[in-house]
């Protein structure tokens, strides 16, 4: 991949392999480079927070085009009690909103790659002893159109394909946890996140966990939304990219701040700089210092 040096910013959005391949061909050219590969995006649910308000929002947003959004919830934490309700909702919610996954109302999986990759991904995780939950046990998709029901996979581990790379589909794994200081600890010692999602209407927790959760972008008490927000800057850090984008800051990341000087008739600073130097230009100096704060 060559890219001729000079040239305005180059933006790629897709995944960390491709764009750690776009960063070095931009750097052997030295090219400036705005880099969107979204990853593996968390939600966390408070003890707080309403289940079932929890469970509509997050269904609406991992069931939205079949979960292939680069910054929709990719896997939930759950207090450990509450798991088997938002399990009963999870399948409420798709029985009521997609009666017919067949239907258009519910997204075919972009091509057959994709298809044969989420397929091998809930096999993995149950080959590993995930218990995988089918939230439309009673349909029969249709599987020549690339239709696969939402999932809810619990007892995850670090291990399972699931856990290690971004699913984009309608795969969610849960995680329980007790402590909000579980939740900060996984998520920090992960790649870093194009988004966080945590739901709480407790406003210390919430603000908690925006400041000690490193991510691109934060939605809290929803998901995916933030990105429709175009006067806020949109972005990845880390693993998850780098430079943002949207409003007032897509226009930054395109264009080249070029700064240009034009001298009046008089150069003050030839007068009062020039050698030998004296109390004048001392004085000229810490002048300009003391400007400068």
């Amino acid at each position: 991949m060559g890219i001729p040096q000079g040239l305005s910013p180059v933006f790629r959005t897709g995944s960390s392999g491709v764009g750690r391949a776009v960063m070095a061909s931009a750097a052997a050219n030295l090219c400036p480079v705005t880099l969107e590969l979204g990853g593996k995006a968390p939600a966390v649910v408070a003890p707080d927070f309403p289940l079932a308000t929890a469970a509509e929002r997050i269904l609406w947003a991992k069931c939205m085009n079949a979960g292939q959004v680069c910054v929709n919830v990719d896997y939930l934490f759950l207090p450990e009690a509450s798991t088997d309700a938002f399990v009963a909702h999870a399948k409420r919610l798709v029985a009521e909103r997609y009666p017919d996954l067949n239907g258009p109302d519910y997204t075919t999986i972009i091509d057959q790659p994709a298809f044969d990759r989420l397929v091998a991904t809930l096999a993995d995780a149950q080959a590993r002893g995930a218990t995988v939950i089918n939230l439309a046990p009673d349909q029969q998709l249709d599987a020549g159109r690339r239709k696969i029901a939402p999932h809810i996979v619990l007892g995850v581990s670090d291990e399972m394909t699931i856990m290690k790379e971004e699913i984009f589909g309608p795969i969610l794994p849960v995680k329980p946890y007790r402590e909000a200081d579980e939740v900060i600890a996984y998520v920090n010692a992960h790649d870093r996140p194009l988004a966080f999602y945590p739901f709480t209407n407790d406003k210390r927790l919430a603000e908690r966990y925006i400041t000690e959760v490193l991510s691109g972008s934060v939605g809290v008490n929803e998901a995916i939304v933030q990105v429709g927000q175009h006067d806020l800057p949109f972005g990845g850090v880390g693993a998850s990219g780098m430079g943002h984008y949207h409003g007032y800051e897509g226009f930054l990341t395109f264009s080249k701040l070029r700064p240009v000087f034009r001298q009046a008739r008089i150069s003050s600073i030839q007068a009062v700089l020039q050698p030998p130097y004296g109390k004048l230009a001392k004085f000229a100096l810490d002048w300009m210092f003391r400007l400068r704060g």
